[in-house]
């Protein structure tokens, strides 16, 4: 949907319409992307339903945020060509709350003993990272003087760890795979400068195929599935 309506949105500005008289220098740029992606994580889910039937509600999140370095750069007037590097983050958590008047009361009939000790906590700390590296091809649907409107799609390859922590354990899991990236792309054409800087600046959505199995007899085949909606803006040197 987010992606339709940025392809209407640009395909009804007569600002990006191509200027066929325009003569076309092929250019390079990079530069740093916020990423916010939207993954399944399907046996994550249901490790977190598992603790809530436990009575541990381990609060797991539903946006992996990350960000990434990339590299783009024209190989003809319709043909663009993308590579990066970036890093996603998806975090859970359970924290067993305790009564501050309990502790102060156990601390009073202790002669201040309990203080030493702190409150205790019981804690389930969950960490799941990814590691990418993608390379993507475009098609430039129209390109014009201010902005660029392209589709595109490409392999993606993913180290991934799963990091659990708990009272008394703690378990690092790790794998990797190949997976599939597909998006739609608007790229601003002219430079904005700030200060001394130009910059060009991109916002691109799209789809991530990309389900990771951890290699481990503890893992005993859980699966990482960091496949969802993408969201990325981006800031780029353009030369």
């Amino acid at each position: 949907m987010i992606a339709l309506m940025l392809l209407l949105c640009a395909l009804g500005q007569p600002e990006i319409q191509e200027e066929e008289h325009d003569t076309f220098s092929p250019g390079f740029r990079f530069g740093p992307c916020f990423i916010a992606s939207f993954p399944s994580m399907q046996d994550e889910k249901d490790f977190a339903g598992m603790n809530s039937e436990a009575g541990l509600e381990l609060d797991l999140g539903t946006v992996a945020w990350g960000g990434s370095i990339e590299f783009l750069g024209d190989i003809g007037r319709k043909v663009r060509v993308r590579g990066s590097v970036g890093v996603l983050r998806l975090h859970g958590a359970y924290e067993d709350e305790y009564d501050p008047l309990s502790y102060i009361l156990l601390g009073i009939c202790t002669g201040g003993i309990g203080f030493l000790f702190g409150p205790e906590e019981e804690v389930v700390d969950l960490d799941d990272q990814a590691l990418s590296i993608e390379a993507q091809a475009y098609y430039v649907l129209t390109r014009g003087s201010s902005v660029s409107l392209s589709i595109g799609a490409g392999p993606v390859y993913t180290s991934v760890r799963r990091q659990l922590d708990s009272p008394n354990t703690s378990t690092l899991g790790k794998g990797s795979g190949l997976g599939l990236v597909t998006s739609i792309r608007v790229d601003q054409e002219s430079s904005t400068t700030l200060g001394c800087i130009p910059l060009k600046f991109a916002l691109e959505a799209g789809y991530r195929f990309n389900s990771v199995t951890l290699d481990g007899e503890e893992a005993d085949g859980f699966t990482l599935d960091f496949s969802g909606p993408v969201l990325k803006v981006g800031s780029y040197l353009g030369f």
